[in-house]
């Protein structure tokens, strides 16, 4: 299977998601990156209110919740995060 990279960098929807993933043989393992390297298992997917984060530095995550910010006024989304097992360290 080869990466696949996403138009402009825009967010993958539920719907494209689901289109990848019914292309694939059922028992295939679904995994996350995991906390420094390797990865992991899937253990929870989880709503978020999240802001793009314009100013992300290289460790920084793409998108930020609402409680980074002072005034997130515009730009909210409400998005579901993947979980993985490790993922509560980073």
């Amino acid at each position: 299977m080869k990466k696949v990279e996403l138009d402009g960098g825009v967010s993958m929807t539920a719907k494209e998601l689901i289109a990848r993933l019914t292309s694939l043989p059922p028992e295939t393992p679904v995994l996350v990156e995991g906390y420094e390297t390797g990865f992991d298992d899937i253990v929870d997917l989880t709503p978020e209110q999240v802001i793009r984060y314009r100013h992300a530095q290289e460790w920084d995550g793409e998108y930020q919740t609402l409680d980074r910010f002072t005034r997130p006024a515009t730009g909210v989304q409400q998005a579901v995060v993947i979980r993985g097992r490790r993922g509560h360290r980073r």
